[in-house]
């Protein structure tokens, strides 16, 4: 395999400005809705502290992705792994996005279902879905920057909004404060690792970011604005809804925008479900980009080609998994490659 490096043209990176928001896109889709009643499970009303454990070992994470990136020839984790192990662990990591790719893909078009679009087939979701990540993604590597931009945006705006529900919270939901032994909590940190996932492709798109001193800054930013994100999310959420009632809400989420009362509007949730495409959209797209460049990098794929027929196969698959149980167990599986991943 040749250790000559591969340049990639100035015209096609990005300020390092953008991994802030390529990061924390990344990583906030599926997973804000249904987060807070997750990780409840094992440390109830202290499973926020689980939020700020894993915040914080994601950053150190960081720190080893940047050290590994910096020994790569052409500064990504393909051309690393073809140094020294071939195309075997790169495969690893298109199976992990594709996994990914397909639970998000899949949970977003259910969530439609079950609340807007009651008889409408899942695959005629999909197919709408997967046209515009197709024309998306064969748009480049910078088109998906600027989604990321405006998705980064709807969530700030969205959370403000959940600030409705305070005057009907009870922050005495919270207490007692620190009632769970450290092994709750950590399990409830595992539990909520899936929704900090999606980071990963910045191992395959680092090299179209351009370098300079603040490049690790923005990253980290990126993170700790995500952590931030979803603490306050997660506090909000308990304060409003206590343990009992949590654990009978899929999405708590989605079930706070319910009591959002604005005069021109009747029903909330379906703008907020709707405003929501555009803030899964990134990590859809970040994935399947972060898929079909590996394929041409290892076998020398078309994108267009792989594209097209990755959206075919989610598309196919999503039709598959007709209920919750066979989407919880993509989620699962999921969850087991990226604690793997990111542990070992």
């Amino acid at each position: 395999m040749s250790n000559e490096k591969i340049k990639i043209r100035e015209s096609l990176t990005l300020s390092p400005f953008f991994l802030f928001f390529l990061i924390h896109s990344s990583q906030t889709g599926i997973g804000m809705l249904s987060m807070q009643r997750d990780i409840a499970k094992y440390a109830e009303q202290d499973a926020w502290i689980g939020i700020v454990i894993a915040g914080l070992y994601l950053h150190v994470i960081f720190l080893m992705l940047f050290k590994i990136l910096a020994s790569s020839n052409n500064g990504d984790v393909i051309s690393l792994h073809q140094q020294y192990f071939g195309n075997i662990l790169s495969m690893v990591f298109v199976v992990y996005f594709f996994l990914l790719l397909l639970l998000v893909f899949r949970s977003y078009i259910e969530i439609l279902q079950i609340w807007v679009y009651s008889i409408v087939a899942p695959w005629e979701i999909g197919l709408v879905i997967a046209v515009v990540i197709f024309y998306i993604v064969l748009g480049g590597f910078r088109v998906i920057a600027g989604i990321s931009f405006w998705s980064t945006l709807i969530p700030i705006i969205l959370v403000f909004v959940l600030g409705y529900t305070l005057k009907f919270s009870h922050f005495s939901n919270l207490q007692p404060f620190f009632n769970h032994d450290i092994k709750e909590i950590l399990l409830s940190s595992k539990e909520g690792i899936i929704s900090f996932v999606g980071f990963e492709t910045v191992l395959l798109f680092f090299p179209f970011i351009k370098k300079g001193k603040s490049t690790k800054r923005w990253a980290h930013l990126g993170l700790l604005f995500t952590t931030l994100t979803y603490l306050i999310l997660t506090i909000i959420t308990y304060a409003f809804y206590n343990q009992g009632m949590l654990k009978y809400i899929i999405w708590p989420t989605l079930s706070m925008t319910k009591i959002v009362q604005v005069p021109f509007i009747e029903r909330f949730e379906y703008i907020f479900i709707f405003s929501w495409l555009l803030v899964v959209m990134p990590p859809m797209c970040l994935c399947i980009w972060a898929i079909t460049r590996s394929l041409k990098e290892m076998l020398n794929i078309k994108s267009s080609f792989s594209l097209t027929g990755i959206l075919v196969l989610v598309n196919i698959l999503s039709i598959l998994l007709i209920d919750r149980d066979s989407i919880h167990f993509v989620k699962k599986a999921t969850t087991q490659l990226s604690i793997y991943i990111l542990f070992h």
